[in-house]
């Protein structure tokens, strides 16, 4: 799999690849191109996680790659096309994910929390922030709040012990924050473990499309 960034020189390395190994490019489904992974939309890597024992990313973002190791939790490496080197990824996805699990049990113990609706082209998403309030309200005091950023400086401006924001999954899970601060699949997450529903928590963004 690979990014915008490197698309163009996939298919030579998968004829490269193909020497020595049986190589899997998964479908983009119109959405994205055959191989191709986004920041929150990792289903041509998913949708053949039954099918393949490792990935390789190929690229120079990190970023990318992480995603993918959380999403199919398969051992994934990155393939850099500038350097010739292949680096281990799933060491720093398990940090992300750890972090992640941390705030939503951090989460439990809030009283006031913030859902943040983001401002940006793509992340208004109105029926998603609708559907996550009225859940929450049954257990918590929650307040919304719009933001075209989402940074550490201006969460702190908010009377809230902790936040959900509907603007960008990555934002939550690459980003290290003093209180904390959930996506929409972690926010679900805490719904339910609020409800008293079983949870597996180690699966959360186990998942294609974390929007």
């Amino acid at each position: 799999v690979t990014d915008s960034q490197h698309l163009h020189e996939l298919d030579n390395a998968i004829d490269a690849l193909s020497k020595k190994f049986k190589v899997i490019r998964g479908k983009g489904k119109g959405q994205l191109n055959d191989g191709q992974v986004f920041g929150c939309e990792f289903y041509p890597a998913y949708d053949i996680k039954d099918e393949i024992e490792a990935y390789l990313f190929l690229g120079q973002s990190m970023f990318h790659a992480a995603g993918v190791a959380i999403a199919s939790n398969k051992p994934t490496y990155m393939l850099d096309p500038y350097f010739n080197e292949v680096k281990e990824v799933n060491s720093f996805a398990e940090q992300l994910k750890k972090r992640s699990i941390l705030s939503i049990y951090k989460a439990l113990d809030a009283r006031k929390i913030g859902i943040v609706v983001g401002l940006k082209e793509g992340q208004l998403m109105i029926n998603r922030v609708k559907d996550i309030k009225a859940k929450l309200e049954k257990h918590k005091e929650v307040s919304l709040i719009a933001l075209t950023n989402v940074t550490e400086d201006r969460l702190q401006l908010f009377d809230a012990d902790a936040f959900i924001q509907i603007a960008c999954p990555r934002i939550s899970t690459d980003n290290p924050f003093k209180k904390p601060v959930l996506s929409a699949p972690q926010a679900y997450a805490l719904i339910d473990l609020l409800d008293g529903k079983e949870v597996d928590i180690d699966r959360i963004l186990g998942i294609s499309h974390w929007l």
